[in-house]
Protein backbone atom coordinates (compact mmCIF):
# COMPACT_ATOMS: atom_id res chain seq x y z
CA UNK A 1 0.00 0.00 0.00
CA UNK A 2 1.21 3.03 -0.89
CA UNK A 3 1.72 6.33 1.65
CA UNK A 4 -1.12 8.43 -0.22
CA UNK A 5 -3.54 5.77 0.01
CA UNK A 6 -6.24 6.33 2.97
CA UNK A 7 -7.46 3.04 3.05
CA UNK A 8 -6.24 -0.96 2.60
CA UNK A 9 -8.79 -3.41 1.14
CA UNK A 10 -8.10 -5.27 4.22
CA UNK A 11 -9.56 -2.63 6.63
CA UNK A 12 -12.45 -1.85 5.31
CA UNK A 13 -13.27 -5.60 4.35
CA UNK A 14 -12.51 -5.71 8.29
CA UNK A 15 -15.10 -3.08 8.69
CA UNK A 16 -12.70 -1.51 10.90
CA UNK A 17 -10.73 2.05 10.07
CA UNK A 18 -7.25 2.48 12.75
CA UNK A 19 -7.06 6.00 14.03
CA UNK A 20 -4.00 6.72 11.74
CA UNK A 21 -6.16 6.45 8.51
CA UNK A 22 -8.88 8.44 9.96
CA UNK A 23 -6.11 11.24 11.02
CA UNK A 24 -4.57 11.13 7.64
CA UNK A 25 -8.17 11.45 6.11
CA UNK A 26 -8.89 14.22 7.69
CA UNK A 27 -5.45 15.74 7.76
CA UNK A 28 -6.06 15.53 3.42
CA UNK A 29 -9.63 17.32 3.95
CA UNK A 30 -8.20 19.98 5.72
CA UNK A 31 -5.27 21.09 3.48
CA UNK A 32 -7.56 20.75 0.85
CA UNK A 33 -10.06 23.09 2.43
CA UNK A 34 -7.26 25.42 3.43
CA UNK A 35 -6.68 25.48 -0.01
CA UNK A 36 -9.73 25.92 -1.61
CA UNK A 37 -10.86 29.03 0.54
CA UNK A 38 -6.91 30.68 -0.27
CA UNK A 39 -7.88 30.45 -3.45
CA UNK A 40 -10.89 31.77 -2.86
CA UNK A 41 -9.79 34.93 -1.41
CA UNK A 42 -7.13 35.42 -4.01
CA UNK A 43 -9.61 35.07 -6.60
CA UNK A 44 -11.94 37.84 -4.79
CA UNK A 45 -8.58 40.21 -4.27
CA UNK A 46 -7.48 39.64 -8.16
CA UNK A 47 -11.24 40.55 -9.26
CA UNK A 48 -11.22 43.58 -6.60
CA UNK A 49 -7.94 44.65 -8.00
CA UNK A 50 -8.99 43.85 -11.88
CA UNK A 51 -12.14 45.99 -11.33
CA UNK A 52 -10.64 48.80 -9.87
CA UNK A 53 -8.66 49.12 -13.43
CA UNK A 54 -11.59 48.61 -15.28
CA UNK A 55 -11.10 44.51 -16.05
CA UNK A 56 -13.82 41.99 -15.90
CA UNK A 57 -12.20 38.71 -14.24
CA UNK A 58 -13.89 35.61 -15.82
CA UNK A 59 -12.85 32.30 -13.01
CA UNK A 60 -14.54 29.42 -11.13
CA UNK A 61 -18.23 30.85 -10.57
CA UNK A 62 -18.30 28.68 -7.69
CA UNK A 63 -14.96 29.26 -6.11
CA UNK A 64 -16.22 32.83 -6.39
CA UNK A 65 -19.66 33.17 -4.99
CA UNK A 66 -19.43 29.51 -3.00
CA UNK A 67 -20.09 28.93 0.81
CA UNK A 68 -17.51 27.95 2.81
CA UNK A 69 -18.00 24.25 4.01
CA UNK A 70 -18.08 25.36 7.29
CA UNK A 71 -21.09 27.62 7.17
CA UNK A 72 -23.13 24.38 6.29
CA UNK A 73 -24.63 21.58 8.22
CA UNK A 74 -22.87 19.13 5.85
CA UNK A 75 -19.23 19.98 6.00
CA UNK A 76 -17.69 17.30 5.98
CA UNK A 77 -19.34 15.69 2.60
CA UNK A 78 -18.85 19.16 1.10
CA UNK A 79 -15.00 19.13 1.75
CA UNK A 80 -14.41 15.59 0.33
CA UNK A 81 -16.34 17.30 -2.99
CA UNK A 82 -14.07 19.70 -2.86
CA UNK A 83 -10.89 18.02 -2.44
CA UNK A 84 -11.48 16.38 -5.41
CA UNK A 85 -11.00 20.01 -7.03
CA UNK A 86 -8.27 21.10 -5.38
CA UNK A 87 -5.78 18.60 -5.79
CA UNK A 88 -3.32 20.52 -4.22
CA UNK A 89 -1.37 19.72 -0.15
CA UNK A 90 -1.91 23.16 1.38
CA UNK A 91 1.39 24.87 2.94
CA UNK A 92 1.92 25.73 7.21
CA UNK A 93 1.03 29.39 6.33
CA UNK A 94 -2.28 28.37 4.09
CA UNK A 95 -3.13 26.24 7.52
CA UNK A 96 -2.41 28.85 9.63
CA UNK A 97 -3.97 31.71 7.47
CA UNK A 98 -7.29 29.79 6.97
CA UNK A 99 -7.29 27.93 10.49
CA UNK A 100 -11.25 29.12 11.27
CA UNK A 101 -12.34 27.66 8.14
CA UNK A 102 -11.19 24.42 8.44
CA UNK A 103 -11.62 24.02 12.13
CA UNK A 104 -15.70 23.00 11.55
CA UNK A 105 -13.51 19.71 10.26
CA UNK A 106 -11.73 18.66 13.48
CA UNK A 107 -13.49 15.99 15.43
CA UNK A 108 -14.72 16.11 18.92
CA UNK A 109 -12.48 13.18 20.45
CA UNK A 110 -9.64 14.23 21.47
CA UNK A 111 -7.32 11.17 20.70
CA UNK A 112 -8.75 11.72 17.23
CA UNK A 113 -7.88 15.36 16.87
CA UNK A 114 -4.75 14.63 18.63
CA UNK A 115 -3.48 11.87 15.86
CA UNK A 116 -4.44 14.64 13.25
CA UNK A 117 -2.10 17.35 14.95
CA UNK A 118 0.85 14.44 15.03
CA UNK A 119 -0.01 13.99 10.82
CA UNK A 120 0.31 17.04 10.26
CA UNK A 121 3.38 17.72 12.04
CA UNK A 122 4.55 14.26 10.40
CA UNK A 123 3.84 16.21 7.10
CA UNK A 124 4.61 19.54 7.46
CA UNK A 125 7.80 21.76 9.20
CA UNK A 126 5.66 24.00 11.85
CA UNK A 127 7.86 26.41 13.23
CA UNK A 128 6.34 27.59 16.45
CA UNK A 129 5.93 31.23 15.07
CA UNK A 130 3.85 30.67 12.28
CA UNK A 131 2.03 27.94 13.68
CA UNK A 132 -0.11 29.35 16.72
CA UNK A 133 -3.01 29.79 14.75
CA UNK A 134 -3.09 26.21 14.32
CA UNK A 135 -2.33 25.35 17.67
CA UNK A 136 -5.05 27.37 18.85
CA UNK A 137 -7.52 25.69 16.20
CA UNK A 138 -6.06 22.08 17.79
CA UNK A 139 -6.42 23.16 21.40
CA UNK A 140 -2.75 22.90 22.41
CA UNK A 141 -2.28 24.42 25.96
CA UNK A 142 -5.38 23.19 27.35
CA UNK A 143 -4.97 20.48 29.88
CA UNK A 144 -7.67 17.71 28.13
CA UNK A 145 -5.66 18.32 24.73
CA UNK A 146 -2.35 18.24 25.84
CA UNK A 147 -2.73 14.90 28.41
CA UNK A 148 -4.58 13.34 25.09
CA UNK A 149 -1.63 13.99 23.10
CA UNK A 150 0.59 12.23 25.39
CA UNK A 151 -1.80 9.06 25.82
CA UNK A 152 -2.47 8.67 22.17
CA UNK A 153 1.32 9.14 20.46
CA UNK A 154 3.07 8.61 23.37
CA UNK A 155 5.35 12.24 23.18
CA UNK A 156 5.01 15.62 24.57
CA UNK A 157 2.74 17.77 22.75
CA UNK A 158 5.54 20.50 21.98
CA UNK A 159 7.25 18.01 20.31
CA UNK A 160 5.45 18.95 17.43
CA UNK A 161 6.51 22.56 16.73
CA UNK A 162 9.70 23.32 14.62
CA UNK A 163 12.03 25.96 16.44
CA UNK A 164 11.23 29.78 15.83
CA UNK A 165 12.22 30.82 12.12
CA UNK A 166 12.62 34.49 10.26
CA UNK A 167 15.01 36.78 10.81
CA UNK A 168 13.71 37.81 14.32
CA UNK A 169 14.50 34.36 15.53
CA UNK A 170 17.89 33.92 13.94
CA UNK A 171 18.93 36.97 15.40
CA UNK A 172 17.39 35.97 18.77
CA UNK A 173 19.01 32.82 18.51
CA UNK A 174 22.66 34.24 18.05
CA UNK A 175 21.97 36.75 20.54
CA UNK A 176 21.82 33.68 23.42
CA UNK A 177 24.68 31.99 22.23
CA UNK A 178 26.66 34.63 22.91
Amino acid sequence: MSDDELFSREEVLAGGVSRVRRARALLYLIEQEADRVATKRANIVAASMDASFGFVMLGDEQTMRGDLPGEKDDAFIESFRNARRYGRRATVRVLASNARAWKVLLPDDLMLRAEVLHQMALRHEMPANRSKPIASTFGVGTPDFDEAYRTAIGDDVSTVFAPDTGFLASWKRRRASR
